[in-house]
């Protein structure tokens, strides 16, 4: 419990009222400082019973749009907190999302004037079953102020991973049945293993788990496809962005998917935000859905930052002259460099790329991006493309293009289209 401006002015006023009644032995001023410290505690007491009376009186009424949702897809919801709230009394509710999910639309705090409607989007990135979390209750009056996390039992969201379940066939179009695990999977199965938590319901063997009286899924073999791989990198929500210019971008970002994108063989998609992946969708052959997905892109938070990295590969062929050298400070150095190169482990941000680039099959990449910021995570794209023997195209729009050329210069994007 914190005291109001109001209650400071009461304790500085006891306070002073207490010292002058001690040095200057008067009776009035220490019965008015035990008066006014009497109002606080008698008010503090109150405050307790109201708070009391308050949060028990609370109802959530919570609607989700869907109670099964895809890592990293939006889920709206709309609760309706209702309460009593004596007068004189100041009550503001925050719905508090399941672990694992962020706020991406809308406010999920309200004043309680009766009730309080809370709309927002959330967006879950924790595989599993999760639980809403309860409410935060912030209290006040015009002497104290408080919060209290009020748990209650809810509606859980359950969040399924990324990959889906292909439809199998395709065989003309040049895939391969393999036995390690791909975002794209074949009919034949490799295994069967126990479900757990985050598993595709989908995937479930009814007759082996009735059998066993346990849930079994199972596992399909991978298949390796020739596809197409777009990367869209988002700006950063928490970053000044001239909001004009990325509606152009990305309303050219749909305009050339469009026209680039035919035929029957699937796209996959993925999206980072500077060195930060947020989702990979392995395959989607609706180009329809696909740009109406590009039509909905936002800003999104970056937890992570880079700065001036260098990948090891860069940094052996920097340094790579040094072992030409014949004197002690040559000798020294490269010793130094090559120790710390050899213990020196990828980012999660490459290891990440590495494994898309491993599962998706092309020859040919497309990256858009407003190349805000530190280009790290585009030389990142750059070159592990090119260890895949891909070809990065990189889009960028035309006001940007002065600032970004001498970041991207000599990066190894097979071309950058300014857009």
């Amino acid at each position: 419990m914190k005291l109001s401006r109001c209650s400071q002015g009461i304790v500085l006023l006891t306070v002073v009222l207490a010292l002058f009644s001690f040095f200057f032995d008067d009776l009035p001023a220490a019965v008015a400082a035990g008066g006014l410290l009497f109002f606080l505690i008698a008010r503090g007491a109150l405050f307790f019973s109201v708070l009391q009376r308050t949060a028990g009186s609370l109802a959530v009424s919570r609607s989700v749009s869907s109670l099964f949702a895809r890592q990293g897809s939006r889920v709206s919801v709309r609760a309706v907190v209702g309460g009593e709230v004596p007068p004189g009394y100041f009550a503001v509710v925050t719905d508090l999302p399941p672990e694992g999910s962020y706020l991406s639309a809308g406010s999920a705090t309200g004043i309680v004037l009766g009730s309080a409607v809370l709309s927002y989007t959330l967006t879950p990135m924790g595989i599993g079953k999760h639980d809403f979390s309860g409410i935060h209750l912030s209290f006040s009056d015009l002497f104290f102020r408080t919060g209290l996390t009020i748990r209650m039992a809810g509606e859980s969201l359950t969040v399924l991973p990324l990959a889906a379940h292909s439809l199998p066939g395709r065989g003309l179009a040049g895939e391969t049945e393999v036995p390690h695990i791909t975002p794209f999977t074949s009919p034949g199965i490799r295994e069967f293993r126990e479900y757990v938590q985050g598993d595709d319901p989908r995937s479930i063997d009814w007759k082996l788990s009735a059998k066993y009286d346990r849930l079994y899924v199972r596992e399909y073999m991978g298949r390796a496809l020739h596809s197409r791989l777009l990367i869209v990198d988002l700006p950063d929500m928490h970053q000044p962005c001239d909001e004009d210019a990325f509606s152009r971008f990305r309303d050219a970002t749909a305009g050339i998917i469009a026209a680039q994108v035919q035929g029957s063989l699937e796209t996959a998609v993925l999206l980072i935000s500077g060195p930060n992946l947020l989702s990979f969708i392995p395959s989607v052959s609706d180009t329809g859905l696909l740009i109406a997905m590009m039509h909905d892109l936002m800003p999104s938070p970056r937890l992570h930052h880079l700065s001036r990295y260098a990948a090891t590969p860069v940094l052996r062929a920097r340094y790579a002259h040094l072992a030409g050298r014949d004197d002690p400070f040559g000798e020294v150095l490269t010793r130094v460099t090559r120790a710390f190169l050899a213990t020196r482990l990828p980012t999660l941000f490459e290891a990440q790329v590495s494994r898309v680039f491993s599962a998706v099959q092309t020859p040919t990449v497309h990256l858009f991006s407003l190349a805000l910021g530190d280009a790290s995570h585009l030389r990142i794209l750059a070159g592990q493309a090119a260890g895949a023997g891909m070809d990065l195209h990189l889009h960028i729009p035309k006001e940007r293009w002065d600032l970004v050329r001498p970041k991207v210069r000599g990066s190894g994007f097979a071309s950058v289209e300014v857009v």
